[in-house]
């Protein structure tokens, strides 16, 4: 789908054929494809001239909730990426995660939490601001963005 806007936007999808798309995406750029699991969340993409640059899949803090509790998360106002990949070429993931912050901190949350991957240097998530809160039993980091800082 090509959208016309000024300037990058963060859209929440909910259309049925945009989902599909979005989970064709995921699973051709994520490392980690797009798991038939994953049946209710938000869905985001980053749209720059017109076009999904980036996309994020996000769910409520319930399957990590022991997570949540160990490191003393809000599980309230909270949300969990469990996906998030560029789709275009260019540097947009940093920008992209600043403006899903913002639109986030609107709605009256308070933190986004993920867990960054084994095999990578987890950059994105040092860039974009989050801070690492200790490691899963997995031994995968703990990433969180305190959202206050976008209100």
């Amino acid at each position: 789908m090509v959208l016309h806007m000024r300037g990058p936007q963060v859209i929440e999808l909910r259309d049925q054929e945009d989902l599909a798309l979005f989970r064709m995406l995921m699973k051709r750029y994520h490392s980690q494809g797009y798991s038939p699991g994953f049946a209710s969340g938000r869905w985001f993409v980053y749209v720059v001239d017109g076009y999904w640059c980036a996309g994020a899949f996000l769910h409520d803090p319930g399957p990590f909730h022991r997570l949540f509790v160990k490191y003393r998360l809000d599980t309230k106002r909270s949300y969990f990426i469990r996906r998030i990949a560029k789709f275009c070429p260019g540097d947009y993931l940093v920008d992209f995660l600043h403006a899903l912050a913002a639109k986030l901190a609107a709605e009256g949350k308070e933190l986004i939490v993920t867990m960054g991957l084994d095999d990578h240097s987890n950059a994105l998530y040092k860039r974009a601001g989050f801070e690492m809160v200790g490691m899963a039993r997995t031994g995968k980091p703990v990433f969180v963005l305190r959202l206050d800082r976008y209100r």
